[in-house]
């Protein structure tokens, strides 16, 4: 790995770390907020809750239990949201971070450089790394300061299964950013890729959701990386499984070893 290089990729991505990690923070603490009146009048929102289509429920994983858990609010209306802007994060940086050496013609003197394109490559996986690792932290000091500061008196939760469905979130976008750098290596044309990055992640989203409200094509779900996360945090013994996240492993160092393969052998020129 090259310092120099590792670094510089810290600094160009530095105002987008800030915003998302700013987003996503902030709407974690708005929508807490909301939990003392929401938890506390639980059994009108389970009212509320029957109004509406069986399917709809499903595809946003409302449930009972979700109102009248912190838990479970906090999943539902945070962690869902965060695991969804953390994969655009994620693969936002690893879809232009070796593309925009060729889509701005500097991947010419950056090779001409005492650099090998494996020395290249580890440097900006390791930026793209502790960038990820940054945004889940500060995501996660903000999710357990809301819970702490926001859970009204009667209610608890537990830490442990929160570090467990945020486990699950970080494991998501170290999964979507892998694809993100097969997406960077395999792209010809010198243009932006942040729309079709974010378009998969969409893509792997909705897919989702139509699996869960669809009984005929339900199974295909399991195609999309959301349907791998457990978000059940109100099951007795939630916990991390580990055929989850072997899944989600194979998935970012099997992206991550092809997109270093076609990167050692890609004509940059063209």
């Amino acid at each position: 790995m090259n310092a120099a290089l590792f670094f510089k990729e810290l600094r160009l991505n530095r105002t987008l770390f800030i915003v998302w990690a700013a987003v996503i923070s902030s709407l974690i603490l708005v929508t807490m907020a909301a939990m003392p009146t929401m938890l506390n009048n639980s059994k009108g929102m389970s009212d509320l809750m029957k109004a509406y289509p069986p399917e709809l429920m499903k595809a946003f994983s409302f449930d009972a239990a979700s109102f009248s858990s912190p838990l479970g609010f906090s999943v539902i209306y945070n962690m869902i949201y965060t695991m969804l802007l953390g994969s655009i994060f994620s693969i936002s940086i690893t879809a232009r971070t070796l593309h925009r050496e060729q889509a701005e013609r500097t991947a010419e003197f950056l090779l001409v450089r005492p650099l090998g394109r494996g020395t290249v490559f580890a440097s900006k996986l390791a930026a793209w790394l502790v960038l990820l690792i940054g945004i889940n932290i500060v995501v996660y000091a903000a999710g357990i300061g809301s819970l702490a500061i926001f859970t009204p008196e009667g209610f608890s939760w537990s830490i442990r299964d929160y570090s467990v469905v945020s486990a699950y979130a970080l494991l998501l976008m170290l999964g979507m950013g892998g694809a993100g750098l097969l997406v960077s290596v395999l792209a010809r044309r010198a243009r932006s890729l942040t729309g079709p990055a974010i378009g998969i992640v969409l893509g792997f989203y909705l897919l989702d959701i139509v699996a869960k409200i669809t009984k005929d094509y339900g199974s295909i779900g399991w195609v999309s990386p959301f349907k791998w996360v457990d978000i059940d945090v109100t099951r007795q013994g939630y916990g991390l499984e580990l055929w989850r996240a072997l899944a989600f492993a194979a998935l970012a160092v099997s992206t991550a070893v092809i997109a270093a393969l076609v990167w050692r052998r890609k004509d940059i020129l063209t």
